[in-house]
């Protein structure tokens, strides 16, 4: 950071215990208010006092720090949440100084900075004081709660059965394994694919389990309904390989569209395991799980937009075989500004409105839930048959 803001003074007190979240979140409010020389004034201050040493890497750090890339997915343009907040990075709202704002860009290596920032000296320190027995866990366990608690904020931790239960001295295992599940609902209560995803990995963490429960669609059978994306050969005049996705329902094609992935300059196409992140290419061959529809602004508002270039709706992907990749925060969007800007960071980009109403129109129709990639390098997996 360049210099400490009045929170981040205050979450290095919070990490040696001193200040509760209660306390974090008041000194937060205050951060905001304050004038960059009032900033300096009580960063000199703090400064003179002397800075803590530096410790090293906690233990739960780094398992918590995966699993929580893993499903919030990687943003390098500002964005606005569900809750309308813009948003950047692993899931970020301040850039360390000052909030986000929408048009804000940062680099991959930033938005690892502040996520780190974020878990080891905000969310952690927060929830080993709201319980204390954390501290004694080993170091997954503490990883696992650790990505819940940044997944669901400090004051839902606090007011959680599951830390009333875990206060009133009851077995870690058994609370974590029947209170986490619970948390798998967004806005209007509506349980969402990825938050049931989220929370069996947490709990799989947690107990020791080395594979957590997988979705229902592990294994499709070729009369499942699923799409599939692959080269149709010729490319669009801006430097883009057009892309042809299919719908694919009882054995037969019945709709085909044609889209882009992956920036102008970077129409490499690779497999799972050769495709890196931050590459801008179009996202590697291969099975990857389709994901609930999320929108800006409500359900079939084609007027309201998440943000630059990203259009009214997003469909999330999660890479699924052969392999992995370190491919993340890939979805399917509207290319919204093709016009100045065609292309995308790896997703997979609609090239009109209308065509990305017909998509959510094959997603109602038979709810598929896999879409497979085959650029024809081999590593595609078809469905399996019953």
């Amino acid at each position: 950071m360049t210099f400490a803001t009045v929170r981040g003074a205050a979450e290095e007190a919070a990490k040696r215990g001193k200040l509760t979240p209660h306390q974090l979140a008041a000194l937060s409010a205050l951060d905001q208010a304050l004038t960059d020389a009032q900033r300096e004034l009580f960063t000199e201050a703090w400064r003179s006092e002397g800075s803590p040493a530096a410790a090293p890497e906690p233990a739960w750090l780094k398992p918590a720090l995966k699993i929580i890339k893993e499903f919030e997915g990687l943003r390098l343009e500002a964005y606005r949440c569900p809750a309308g907040v813009p948003t950047i990075g692993y899931g970020a709202t301040r850039m360390i100084d000052k909030p986000v704002r929408m048009g804000d860009k940062i680099t991959a290596e930033f938005a690892e900075e502040l996520l780190v920032n974020q878990v080891e000296n905000l969310f952690a320190p927060g929830l080993f004081a709201l319980l204390p027995m954390a501290k004694m866990w080993k170091p997954d366990q503490q990883a696992a709660l650790v990505s819940w608690a940044f997944n669901v904020g400090l004051g839902a931790v606090e007011d959680s059965t599951l830390r009333k239960r875990l206060m009133a001295k009851e077995l870690p295992a058994t609370v974590i394994a029947e209170e986490l599940p619970r948390w798998n609902k967004g806005d209007g209560g509506k349980v969402l694919e990825g938050l049931k995803r989220r929370r069996a990995a947490e709990v799989a963490l947690f107990t020791g389990n080395a594979v957590p429960p997988q979705p229902t669609t592990v294994a499709p059978p070729t009369s499942r309904p699923h799409l599939r994306l692959t080269r149709a050969g010729r490319k669009d005049g801006r430097g883009l390989e057009l892309l042809k996705l299919q719908y694919v329902k009882a054995g037969a094609v019945v709709g085909e569209l044609l889209a882009v992935s992956g920036s102008p300059r970077a129409q490499v196409f690779r497999k799972g395991a050769d495709s890196k992140a931050g590459s801008l290419e179009p996202l590697p061959e291969g099975r990857w799980g389709i994901s609930d529809i999320a929108w800006a602004g409500g359900k079939d508002n084609y007027a309201a937009s998440w943000g630059v270039g990203l259009g009214p709706a997003s469909i999330p992907l999660r890479y699924l075989e052969p392999g992995t990749t370190q491919r993340s925060a890939i979805e399917i969007h509207y290319d919204a500004n093709a016009g100045s800007s065609p292309g995308t960071a790896g997703c997979v980009g609609m090239r009109s409105i209308g065509d990305l109403q017909t998509l959510i129109g094959w997603l109602r129709d038979s709810d598929p839930r896999d879409l497979f990639v085959d650029f024809g390098l081999g590593s595609c997996p078809t469905p399996k048959a019953t």
